[in-house]
């Protein structure tokens, strides 16, 4: 290597380096907070979390850096659209909330983004507290006494109240501080499943005694957090206690007309203290035009949609609510359906006279028991007789059907049928349903109803129209017309159901829509054929790689790529017209692409559009030409994008920029790779792992590392997932040799906790193998050392490195200089702790030094 080469060469990447850097500068994020905060605790490995009092004001502000300046954006998940805030929160950077509610406790993201590298992104966890009036509920449990004559009642009062942090009870008779122990008739105990150790919010009263009934109160603490007071609530047990009992004044059910006001009464008949009463429906919520008034719950001008259960509830915390329940039906007639049988609608059987035929009438109905029928001939009422048989289906077995038998059909059985439905308890209109009886035809229904026919000159097409259905079938006739002139005509074979017209070659003429008309007495089915010699339309092949490519500072080319569809239909495409027009412009530019030979079908196609100016997007438009002119267009639009990574061949990435050669974490694993460098990362901590320097030797390059201190634990897991790479095979329709690539990657494993390194191959469409192509564990010393594995993807793919924390804390792993190469791997390159030429050596040094001191110089 000759250093001076070296120098150079390095020294230009320095100074372009410094010159981008002043212009342009990827988003940088923190949150600070204001307001009024009850505590904020740094975490040094997890989280920030931010607490307070529910109905004080949050405030929140997001400090940026970057150019240009990065926009903001505050959610309450990860980017989720519809946890996004409405623009009445948002001033600027502040996020602010007033009388902030406890369901608005969570994390709160803050997103800037310029468009250079990844966005940047920080969270903050606020905890919001609050405590809720405490409520006491009492429950008793009465049991005699075996070959004693009196009645052993035991009394339960529960104290709960809604907080956070968790709550402590405490209880008091009178003034009287109740503790475990201080009274022989008294139990405190915590319940089974305790959400806090020492919560003691029942309390037991054994074998009632007249001393026990008193006024008991219970008070809720979260120890004055957040400058929570304590709160309490007061139950007075009597001897009068008693659980609630209530009566409605309504029958059940209760049948009504849509339109009628309905009044539904409940009266309380027992309980101490007096029982409050409320309302529920079957929906959870009473409609909205409802209004109650003490037990009485009024539902003015009701509808079908207010139908159902309505429930009393009564409630004074002693013992179960009592509830009581009736049910609205609001009489309702929906629209009917009718069939007939024979159907002749969808079989050949048509009616016909001397048949029997059945025509079913269906309506639904609420209340079913209430549905009557009735039928009318032309209008007429029609009885039940030998001839003409009406029967009702049973309501229970299947309600809201009705039948009419027609026996041994005439001529003076056709006419017009109608079925009534009614409900006896009047109020409702009727719904009336007409169905007509007449001998009618059927007119021939045939297949293909219209198609289209590709041919290339001087082959045969052959045309085929097929009868599905006609009445009368034996008087079928045909005629074939191309345009209106008259090819051929005939009757129908009677052994056959279809008609054939045969072109032994086409030619010029014979290009247009033939027509195929099968007639009978009540009309005629047409089959419709459109002849022609037009091409089918190309394909564009998307799955291309790179297709975007760099050529001069103010233009690009496109490598436009297609298939052609059907191919040997028609005539030989000997050419395609290329339109190409920039979007939002009127003008297309044309040429024509000309096409040696036959194209095969699957064969891909390769044009280069040229001189597309940045950044501008193009439609292009692709149109084959045969011997019979233009065939069917195709359109795409062409949108320029600079490319994220380099050729595949050349793909290889030391993650010294912060968008990482656009690979991302692992949304689904257990913590995240970080980025560093040996000269920013504090080793006081762990000092007996990881790396000192990148895989290079400088202190200030990067690579990426798994941090195991805690919070990490024993089997944590951290996967860093690769861009996807495209793969494109000569027949684009299959993979028949899948191509193989070279990955590779240096990796620094050092430290007594080490725990293992995998990687994975992912293909598009397809799960992560559960089978690493490479994996290592355990300590393998305090140097870089190079991995490399052969793949054999067969469709688009990406690579995952997995680092698994070990038993402790020193158990850091680091990777470095990931690379991704054509070809099998051809063995390990020498890494830098190998041995080398010693010229090699010195002359690497002396770039090191140079970089370092020039970098040095500019700050």
């Amino acid at each position: 290597m000759d250093p001076l080469i070296c120098v150079l060469g390095l020294l230009a990447l320095v100074v372009e380096s410094i010159r981008c850097q002043g212009v342009y500068a990827p988003p940088t994020v923190r949150i600070i907070h204001s307001g009024h905060a009850c505590n904020v605790e740094e975490e040094r490995h997890t989280e920030r979390v931010y607490t307070i009092r529910e109905g004080e004001t949050l405030e929140l502000t997001c400090l940026v850096t970057g150019h240009p300046r990065p926009q903001i954006r505050w959610t309450k998940t990860a980017g989720s659209v519809s946890d996004r805030f409405q623009d009445s929160s948002v001033f600027n950077e502040t996020l602010h909330i007033t009388k902030i509610l406890r369901t608005q406790g969570g994390r709160y993201y803050c997103k800037a983004e310029n468009g250079l590298g990844s966005p940047a992104i920080k969270s903050i966890r606020v905890d919001v507290y609050y405590l809720d009036d405490p409520v006491v509920t009492v429950h008793q449990s009465i049991g005699e006494a075996k070959e004693q004559f009196y009645y052993e009642r035991t009394v339960f009062l529960r104290c709960v109240a809604n907080s956070n942090p968790p709550v402590r009870y405490s209880w008091h008779r009178g003034r009287e501080v109740l503790t475990q122990g201080s009274d022989k008739g008294v139990e405190i105990y915590e319940p089974f499943f305790a959400q806090v150790q020492g919560e003691t919010k029942i309390l037991k009263l054994k074998n009632l005694r007249p001393q026990d009934y008193a006024n008991y109160s219970c008070i809720a603490s979260v120890r004055n957090v957040c400058g929570i007071p304590d709160r309490s609530v007061i139950f007075k047990l009597t001897n009068k206690t008693a659980s609630p009992s209530i009566k409605l004044l309504v029958e059940d059910p209760i049948v009504v007309n849509p339109g009628q006001t309905v009044s539904l009464v409940c009266i309380t008949t027992g309980g101490e203290p007096p029982p409050v009463l409320t309302w529920v429906s079957a929906n959870d919520s009473l409609p909205q035009r409802s209004m109650v008034k003490g037990g009485t719950l009024t539902l003015p001008a009701i509808s079908s949609d207010e139908a159902g259960v309505y429930s009393c509830v009564a409630s004074n915390n002693v013992g179960n609510p009592a509830k009581k329940s009736t049910t609205i039906v609001v009489r309702a007639l929906k629209k009917g359906r009718f069939w007939i049988t024979p159907d002749p609608y969808h079989n050949d059987d048509n009616i016909q006279i001397g048949r029997e035929v059945k025509i079913s009438c269906q309506v639904e109905a609420t209340p079913p028991e209430e549905l009557t029928f009735s039928w009318l001939k032309n209008g007429r009422a029609l009885r039940s007789s030998e001839r003409m048989v009406i029967t009702q289906t049973d309501t229970d077995i299947s309600p809201g059907t009705t039948n009419l038998d027609i026996i041994d059909l005439k001529f003076t059985d056709f006419g017009t049928y109608t079925c009534v439905a009614a409900l006896k308890g009047g109020g409702i209109p009727e719904i009336s349903i007409d169905v007509n009886i007449s001998s009618t035809t059927d007119p021939p229904t045939v297949e293909p109803v219209q198609t289209e026919m590709r041919q290339g000159l001087g082959r045969p097409v052959v045309m085929t129209c097929r009868v599905l259905r006609a009445h009368p079938s034996r008087v079928l006739r045909f005629e074939w017309l191309l345009s209106n002139r008259l090819l051929h005509a005939g009757a129908f074979d009677a052994q056959r159901d279809d008609t054939e017209y045969t072109i032994r070659s086409l030619n010029r003429d014979g290009w247009g829509e033939y027509t195929c008309n099968v007639i009978n007495e009540a009309g005629a089915g047409r089959c419709t054929f459109h002849v022609t010699g037009k091409a089918y339309a190309p394909e564009f092949y998307y799955d291309t790689y790179s297709p975007v490519m760099q050529n001069r500072p103010r233009v690009y080319d496109f490598k436009l790529q297609w298939t052609q569809m059907n191919p040997n239909a028609v005539d030989r495409i000997v050419a395609y017209r290329l339109g190409i027009r920039q979007m939002g412009q009127q003008r297309w530019w044309e040429q024509e692409i000309p096409v040696d030979g036959s194209i095969n079908k699957g064969q891909l196609m390769t044009h280069n559009l040229t001189e597309l100016i940045k950044p501008e997007s193009y439609e292009v438009r692709l149109t084959p030409i045969t011997r019979f002119g233009e065939g069917d267009s195709t359109v795409r639009i062409i949108t320029y994008s600079a490319p994220i990574n380099p050729h595949l061949r050349e793909f290889h990435c030391s993650f010294e920029e912060e968008p990482i050669c656009m690979f991302t974490q692992d949304k689904n694993d257990d913590f995240d790779w970080t980025r560093h460098s040996a000269a920013t990362r504090d080793t006081k901590y762990t000092p007996n792992t990881g790396p000192s320097a990148d895989r290079s030797g400088s202190k200030q390059g990067f690579y990426m590392y798994i941090e195991t201190s805690r919070p990490r634990k024993e089997g944590d897991q951290a996967r860093l997932v690769s861009p996807f790479f495209n793969i494109a095979p000569k027949n684009p329709y299959s993979i028949t040799n899948p191509p193989t690539y070279c990955f590779g990657f240096f990796y620094h494993m050092y430290g007594k906790h080490i725990g293992t390194l995998n990687a994975f191959l992912k293909q598009k469409g397809q799960m992560t193998s559960d089978s690493p192509v490479w994996s290592l564990s355990g300590n393998q010393g305090e140097r870089w050392k190079q991995a490399k594995v052969s793949v054999h993807p067969t469709a688009s793919f990406q690579v995952v490195l997995e680092g698994i924390r070990g038993l402790g804390i020193e158990g850091d792993i680091a990777i470095d200089d990931v690379t991704l190469e054509e070809g099998e791997c051809r063995g390990p390159l020498p890494d830098r702790n190998s041995t080398a030429p010693s010229h090699t050596v010195h002359i690497w040094l002396l770039c090191v030094t140079l970089v370092t001191t020039l970098l040095e110089g500019q700050r």
